[in-house]
């Protein structure tokens, strides 16, 4: 073992021990990338001339201000080697914290908190990154005046969110506590500025606005291991605060259009109806017309811009928008320009508007001005409709409107269409599993504008053949090389089916599980001993087999955690903005930095794949996992995950991104089982366009299913999407995998095209349900369990031997057991009866009979199913790094 595997082994070690991490970053470049990323995804949302501001001595508050939350926990926890607090960033940009005494009693309060507060478990602590938060203490009189030196009061509010949970419309999580809320009464009232630091998702900000009092008020948000000194920069004018917000602030909770049923909130968690249907986010405060405290694209920055006349040209290709932005303020700044589109009132429903494209300038000197050219896909026009299975654009006024937010826009041309126009034909997909009843929304109001007005003509328009030509996957027929290794396949001597025929079932499916509970199945090896060595990091949170590097040429592949930085347990590597922030940039440079960044480390520790972006939409601000999923916005996520995934991959070929978690996975209770009603209309426009954006541009090598149900089937195991629509209508070359420890029905998932299994699954239970192996049965009447050791034995898994048998309730199909007269019926056997699908006679000599009923499914996956699966995942195996690794050695 070299002195760098030991040093890793070493590392993990002490940090299971003792929760430190020992080391430094693989490349101390990134922590300077990481820190640019803050700076650029921070949003000021108000100000009065207090910021910037010299150093000087401030009165720090808050419960984020030492304990400063930097990202969230799950496997969105990274395990950086420092991260730089509030408190810590203001005083290494020269501040002195006159506010000792408040901070000293707020430590003092959160060691008492530990020692009484809930013990957490290894994997709540080492592995998700928990600890033992304090909710804010009340500011004393005697602490403001030990603070009274200073005349500005910074307060810090933190919310701490992760995978796993969501939060909840309540005083201290969404809501303000009411010691918050007073604090901030009582900072105001003694100190001549008072500056509001969010260390947070979106929470309700109406009450920040309504405190008389508050000078400034900046969204933090959760940014990396470098967020105090990114903050400390902005605070100073040193660097120019350029973020936009991702989501609409809403005055009250109860305006997002799901908040009644979102989660918890109706009392059941299991079934989510997406009544709303397309109208999420701005599409919804816009076209309603609501009130909100701060809009979509909103923020501020410390000069003004002016923008000169936009000028818009279109044709059936592309509509491109022209423009010249100035720095007409005191400041050197950036601004973001946002384009969005007002459809014409027809058959189909339409938001007021919505995004289609945006820019942001360079750092403009005072006076200096940028040219910026905003292009995007005519096609992007249009709307699906179910009727037709099409993306259609209806006749009437398209208002392209150029402004700094979607609050702050001016019409600056109309595209005139007549007739109208079919722009892509698909087929009908992913149809509910019930009728949905839809929300009405209001029609745009019509609009009179001098703007410039551009005819567009149906009759020019060619029709798109979109559909998926994907034909069901049969055995292959190629002869098989029973020779081959998939170096052969690599140096062009064999085909990919050619080799594949050659692998027996039993080696096929460990290809397509991972090996968190793989046994032992030995070929004989087709290499020279010693050509091929796989080497990767020990600590990630799944592998590819490794069983046939050294007989088969396939090399194993290392996948981790981390859409805010590699999850790699005890091992220093760099702690990024979480994805809400990084798209809070509005920077596509920014993400392809980081994406560089991600695989300089990933090249360090052998990792082959990033189990990231995450790249669901903020449906509602509640979701648990909103912190690494980007925006309320589809255009906005797809772009934002095709930069970081371009980043990554063209610069370190070989290594890749996981998109996630597709699709719907909009919630977190209950996630492993809950179900998403969504009309088509709405997955197409809203919920699958950022992956398709971010497929079509970035070309992800893979991407990873989600654990809920999507109408009524879980996204695992449903062959419209996974192959219909995303390797068929979207062109994806890539492999597919699952979640860990999804409940979906595994077979099923190999059938609709998830290719892997992660993080590994029993290869017998796969094998059964090829050959229609029947069930087993315990002597004791119930089905035989068998218990799986999972990740080395650290976990295990329990799996029922139905095998190729589906019990339900009034099934067509019976098994019955007998119990020996004096055998006590298991437990097992008394909770079927219970649920149905079971039934139990006493016999004339003492024995019993169970009887179960279900469907007898026979052999009901095909062996063609696993082998379309692994050469997917063997196409990426060997044109991953860890084959030129492999290769190598």
């Amino acid at each position: 073992m070299s002195d760098k595997e030991t040093q890793k082994m070493l590392g993990t070690a002490i940090y299971i021990a003792t929760g430190k991490i020992t080391g430094k970053l693989p490349c101390p470049e990134t922590a300077e990338a990481a820190r640019r990323a803050a700076e650029g995804g921070m949003v000021l949302l108000k100000n009065d001339g207090t910021l910037p501001m010299e150093p000087r001595p401030v009165a720090l508050f808050g419960a984020g201000a030492e304990d400063t939350t930097v990202c969230g926990t799950g496997s969105g926890y990274a395990f950086s080697p420092y991260t730089v607090s509030v408190r810590r960033g203001l005083e290494n940009a020269g501040f002195s914290v006159t506010s000792g005494l408040w901070l000293q009693n707020y430590a003092k309060e959160k060691k008492l908190a530990e020692k009484a507060g809930k013990k957490l478990s290894f994997i709540e602590k080492r592995f998700s990154g928990e600890t033992i938060h304090v909710p804010d203490t009340a500011i004393t009189d005697a602490e403001i005046r030990a603070a009274s030196s200073a005349d500005t009061a910074i307060y810090v509010i933190r919310r701490t969110t992760g995978e796993g949970y969501d939060r909840r419309a309540v005083k201290g999580d969404y809501y303000l506590s009411d010691i918050e809320e007073n604090n901030l009464r009582k900072l105001a009232a003694s100190f001549k500025h008072v500056v509001v630091i969010l260390n947070t998702c979106v929470i309700d900000a109406s009450v920040l606005e309504g405190i008389p009092g508050i000078s400034a008020i900046l969204l933090m948000g959760q940014a990396g291991m470098e967020a105090g000194n990114a903050l400390a920069g902005l605070l100073t004018g040193k660097v120019a605060p350029s973020g936009r917000l991702t989501d609409t602030w809403a005055k009250r909770y109860e305006d997002y259009p799901a908040s009644a049923t979102f989660s918890v909130n109706d009392g059941q968690t299991l079934q989510e109806d997406y009544t709303e249907d397309i109208f999420v986010g701005y599409r919804h405060f816009d076209t309603k017309a609501l009130d909100v405290v701060y809009p979509f694209g909103y923020g501020l920055s410390y000069t003004s811009f002016a923008y000169q006349a936009a000028a818009v040209t279109a044709d059936w290709e592309k509509v491109t928008v022209r423009l010249t932005v100035e720095n007409t303020g005191k400041y050197a700044g950036r601004e973001v320009v946002q384009v969005y589109v007002s459809a014409p009132n027809g058959r189909l429903p339409k938001p007021y508007q919505e995004l289609k494209g945006y820019a942001k300038t360079g750092l403009l000197q005072p006076g200096k001005s940028e040219a910026l050219e905003i292009t995007f896909d005519t096609a992007a026009l249009a709307s699906y409709d179910e009727s037709k299975a099409a993306w259609v654009m209806e006749p009437g006024d398209y208002l392209l409107r150029v402004g700094a937010h979607s609050r702050a826009t001016e019409v600056a041309a109309v595209l005139r269409l007549e007739g109208e126009a079919v722009v892509c034909r698909l087929s009908s997909q992913l149809a509910p599993d019930h009728a949905l009843a839809l929300a009405e929304y209001p029609a745009r109001p019509e609009e009179n504008t001098p703007a410039p007005v551009i005819e567009l003509s149906a009759r020019d328009c060619r029709t798109v053949d979109g559909v998926g030509k994907m034909e069901r996957a049969a055995v292959i027929t190629a002869k098989a090389r029973s020779g081959s290794t998939l170096l052969d396949v690599a140096d062009g001597k064999v085909s990919m089916e050619e080799f594949v025929a050659s692998l027996d079932t039993e080696t096929l499916l460990r290809i397509v599980t991972g090996s968190g509970s793989e046994t032992k199945h030995p070929v004989p090896s087709r290499l020279p001993k010693g050509a091929v060595k796989s080497k990767f990091a020990g600590s990630a949170s799944g592998k590819t087999t490794n069983q046939y590097a050294e007989s088969l040429g396939i090399p194993a592949a290392a996948l981790a955690d981390g859409p805010a930085g590699l999850h790699l347990m005890g091992q220093p590597a760099t702690t990024y903005p979480v994805g809400m922030v990084a798209a809070q940039t509005w920077d596509a440079e920014t993400l392809y930095e980081i994406g560089d960044c991600y695989g300089k480390e990933m090249e360090h520790y052998n990792v082959a794949i990033i189990l990231g972006p995450g790249m669901n939409i903020h449906r509602d601000p509640l979701c648990g996992r909103s912190f690494e999923y980007y925006s309320e916005d589809p255009l906005l996520t797809g772009r934002t995950a095709a930069a970081f995934t371009r980043g990554l991959q063209e610069k370190h070929p070989g290594y890749g991104v996981a998109i996630k978690h597709f699709a719907a996975n909009n919630q977190e209770i209950d996630r492993h089982d809950m179900n998403a009603t969504v009309s088509e209309r709405a997955l197409r426009e809203i919920y699958l366009k950022g992956f398709e954006i971010c497929v079509r541009e970035a070309k992800p090598l893979t991407v990873m299913t989600s654990y809920n149900r999507l109408n009524g089937r879980y996204t695992s195991s449903r062959y419209d999407l996974l192959t219909d629509i995303l390797r068929g209508e979207w062109g994806f070359e890539g492999f597919v995998m699952s979640d860990w420890d999804t409940h979906s029905e595994k077979p099923f998932d190999y059938q609709a095209g998830n290719d892997i299994v992660m993080g590994g699954y029993p290869t017998d239970v796969i094998a059964a349900a090829i050959s229609g192996k029947p069930a087993r049965f315990d002597k004791d009447g119930a089905i035989h369990q068998d218990r799986i050791a999972m990740y080395g034995g650290v976990l295990h898994r329990t799996v029922d031997a139905w095998n190729s048998f589906a019990p339900e309730p009034g099934g067509r199909d019976t098994l019955t057991v007998r119990v020996e007269q004096g055998v006590k019926l298991s437990g097992h056997v008394n909770e079927a009866v219970k649920s149905g699908i079971a039934s139990v006679t006493e016999n004339a000599d003492g024995s019993k009979t169970v009887t179960y009923t279900g469907t007898n499914r026979g052999a009901y996956l095909s062996l063609g199913d696993i082998q379309r699966c692994a050469m997917h995942v063997l196409k990426v195996l060997m044109e991953n790094a860890p084959m030129k690794i492999s290769r190598k050695g």
